[in-house]
């Protein structure tokens, strides 16, 4: 058996590790159970928003019954959905943007425009988000 040194150090390191954070999963198992969340979403809040928002909203999307006012035109909410499908893609964007650390050059311009539009549109329509 030839382990590499840092597999080595990752199996040390597991074990100890394995027994101190036991007591951590029960307590945000327990969170989870009674809240809803656990303690690890405040320490990234808009990764946790980044990755369930997109699922949310597109849901709201497929099965709302309805649109505001401002967006039924030709007894058709389609230009409802698809500002929906822009608040959905807003945060997949800034997800991307995080998970891929961009702060530069085209990928990243065109994701920081997408994010900041339908963010926008998010604020916009905020209390519009009901069925």
């Amino acid at each position: 058996m030839n382990l590499e040194p840092n597999k080595i150090d990752d199996i040390i390191y597991f074990f100890p590790r394995l027994f101190v954070d036991i007591k951590y999963q029960v307590k945000w198992a327990f969170q989870r159970v009674f809240r809803g969340y656990d303690d690890r979403w405040y320490w990234g809040l808009n990764g946790e928003l980044d990755r369930i928002m997109p699922k949310c909203i597109r849901y709201m999307k497929e099965n709302c019954s309805g649109c505001p006012q401002e967006y039924f035109k030709d007894n058709d909410c389609k230009e409802w959905e698809d500002t929906l499908e822009k608040i959905a893609r807003a945060f997949e964007a800034s997800k991307e943007i995080e998970d891929e650390l961009l702060y530069e050059g085209k990928k990243f311009e065109k994701l920081y425009k997408e994010r900041k539009e339908g963010f926008q549109l998010f604020v916009d329509n905020y209390t519009s988000l009901w069925d």
